[in-house]
């Protein structure tokens, strides 16, 4: 068996949670905890479920596949082919708990969800995921860019006339088309912008102004990124409301550093919010956090006692009434690089205490520009 560096690291973790824990064995039963441990892989059938459809168990010296017979074969032949995990197989008909026995009963063991008796270790097991491996880092480079290009080239498409669900269709078929999942597509057009701040798309038509969020995941890691257009000249208004935003997000950004409260961001921003008059926004919707293979690992409030981790997955998504900013970075100590970013968008820089930061502005286009 040749085992890669990853997955020795993540079984490294996961054993000396163990220990930490005084336990004789893991089981993961969750999707985002599939994908995490075993590089990528995936593991899920019902999108509609966190419920894996096959199972990981760790003990102090083996790692199992748990498959029924109608997992197995794909799974062992498309998924987990490099032997890091040994198969433990049953019949669909047959129960699972009873084919665990022999490896959980009378052992002390945890897992993500309680199953079968073990000791519920969520919490503990989600934050083995926070700091990202090397090998993760280059794959959400991969994803961010690509899934950047794919977001930004569909709202450069967007044509007055068209309605949010087409255009849902559109972004969400292209990041399907290359190997996305998309929890979260969210579209608003004009007066929905300033209403709603998380606006599903609705057969409304697009006539003015337009706004795409989405939550794109490939290998299971997430990328959490917005970009907006316009197809007239923006009101004095609306640039008003986005220079105040690009303020706030750099705030957000500059200050995301490896050991800070992430609560002490919050903070930070939320003067910001106050000091360009826009606090009450700031109540309005949730401001984002750490992210990586959930669209959210959480979402940072004054009460949040989570530290920013080294090589952790990032996304804040501040707002205020009709504009939105949002973008991916992986914090490496006290910088932060912006996986999302394609260079093909108009940007501008935002200079906060000396340090600076390129962000996405509002796309204005012409009505009569066509697609």
């Amino acid at each position: 068996m040749i085992m890669t560096k990853e997955i020795e690291e993540k079984l490294s973790r996961i054993r000396k949670l163990m220990e930490e824990e005084r336990l004789d064995a893991v089981l993961l039963t969750l999707t985002p905890n599939f994908f995490w441990v075993t590089g990528g892989k995936s593991g899920f059938v019902d999108k509609g479920t966190m419920d894996a459809a096959v199972k990981i168990l760790v003990d102090k010296e083996n790692a199992y596949v748990i498959c029924n017979s109608s997992e197995q074969f794909r799974v062992m032949e498309e998924e987990l082919v490099d032997g890091s995990f040994e198969l433990i197989s049953y019949l669909w008909h047959e129960d699972e708990s009873e084919r665990l026995k022999p490896y959980l009963q009378g052992k002390r063991a945890g897992s993500d969800s309680g199953i079968y008796g073990t000791i519920n270790i969520a919490d503990k097991i989600q934050k083995l995921r926070y700091t990202l491996t090397a090998e993760e880092e280059k794959r959400m480079r991969e994803i961010g860019l690509e899934c950047a290009q794919i977001l930004e080239e569909s709202v450069k498409q967007i044509v007055p006339g068209e309605t949010e669900l087409e255009v849902a269709g559109n972004v969400t078929g292209k990041l399907m088309a290359k190997g996305y999942q998309v929890p979260v597509c969210l579209v608003a057009s004009d007066d929905r912008m300033y209403k709603y701040r998380h606006p599903i798309p609705t057969e409304k038509m697009i006539e003015k102004y337009a706004m795409v969020a989405i939550c794109g995941q490939k290998y299971g890691l997430t990328i959490s990124m917005s970009r907006i257009i316009s197809f007239e000249p923006l009101t004095q208004e609306l640039q008003n409301r986005y220079d105040a935003l690009l303020k706030i997000d750099a705030t957000y950004i500059l200050n995301t550093k490896a050991g800070v409260l992430s609560r002490e961001i919050l903070e930070k921003a939320h003067a910001v919010y106050e000091a360009e008059g826009y606090e009450k926004d700031f109540h309005l919707h949730h401001q984002g956090g750490a992210l990586g293979y959930l669209t959210r690992d959480y979402c940072t409030n004054e009460r949040s006692t989570e530290c920013v981790c080294d090589h952790q997955g990032y996304s804040w998504n501040p707002t205020i009434a009709g504009v939105k900013l949002e973008d991916t970075y992986i914090i490496n100590g006290d910088k932060q690089e912006i996986v999302s970013e394609t260079g093909s968008w108009r940007y501008r820089d935002v200079t906060l205490n000396g340090k600076t930061v390129r962000r996405p502005d509002i796309w204005v286009k012409e009505k009569t520009g066509g697609k």
